[in-house]
């Protein structure tokens, strides 16, 4: 008996072993077969970077920005979105905002709202202007591109709440997200080097900047697959380091990839199946 208890124990000890380094192995390498796979993708930077966020955006040649010669692969207004949320969604991240549970006050989360409403309210002019009606204000990509970049700010609050309510056993239950209208303006202070570099920056910008809002949609999709797989295999909850999130976070990136791919394959196959001519 004591032979078998030892045997038992031995084999318990290989397997956690092995479970421990898959979860710490999986993501750092679904990674890499993530960025391979786009690097081998047939086509130009900007070819791919195009068709990668192509289910994400309508990509209007007239609504974007252009750095030198190439078209960034988002709109104006999906630009600023994407790109606040990376620019806020990283330094949240850094001040330890993601196990944060207190929900933010009323006067913040009021601030985040009238945020998303500039947004919407600039997106109902230029659909007026789509429809050939009267509208307060010519839209301008610089405007769409602020007001993305302000919803951007109230996304990546979003994301970090959800994924701090639904992942961890112990969490900051002290600690707002977003603790004063101070740290809105600092959020807001830091899209300004963002905004610059789309409004101003040379051609050989393109790159990280594509790059950039390419890994930022990633983030996001991941980011709700991540809640949503979480919530589905009832493990909200069960988790209290992010190193404990290996196999989710892969399983995470990897449905986002099959998302993101779809639906820009399935639009793809809608325009050529129906004929719609590019957006102006």
């Amino acid at each position: 008996m004591r032979i078998a208890s030892t045997a038992n124990t031995d084999h318990d000890s290989r397997s956690f072993g092995w479970r421990n380094q898959l979860n710490v192995w999986a993501f750092p390498l679904a990674s890499v077969m993530v960025v391979l796979g786009f690097w081998l993708f047939p086509g130009s930077l900007e070819h791919k970077t195009e068709s990668a966020l192509h289910g994400l955006c309508a990509q209007r040649p007239s609504h974007s920005f252009w750095l030198g010669d190439a078209r960034l692969p988002f709109d104006a207004r999906m630009t600023g979105i994407y790109g606040g949320f990376a620019v806020s969604f990283g330094f949240l991240s850094l001040r330890g905002r993601l196990w944060a549970f207190a929900r933010p006050t009323w006067p913040v989360i009021a601030i985040l709202v009238s945020f998303v409403g500039a947004m919407a309210v600039d997106g109902v002019n230029s659909f007026l202007l789509d429809i050939s009606t009267w509208h307060p204000y010519t839209p301008r990509n610089d405007v769409r591109l602020i007001t993305g970049l302000i919803t951007g700010i109230a996304l990546a609050v979003t994301i970090c709440f959800l994924l701090g309510a639904t992942l961890w056993r112990t969490g900051r239950r002290d600690l707002a997200i977003i603790r004063s209208g101070r740290e809105i303006a600092l959020l807001l202070g830091l899209q300004v080097p963002f905004a610059v570099t789309v409004l101003a920056a040379p051609g050989w910008f393109y790159a990280p900047v594509a790059l950039f809002l390419v890994v930022s949609a990633i983030v996001v999709v991941s980011s709700l697959t991540l809640v949503m797989w979480t919530i589905a295999t009832r493990r909200d909850g069960l988790y209290s380091a992010i190193g404990e999130l290996g196999l989710p976070a892969t399983v995470a990136l990897l449905l986002a990839i099959v998302v993101m791919a779809s639906i820009a394959g399935g639009r793809f196959w809608l325009e050529r199946t129906l004929g719609v001519p590019p957006l102006q």
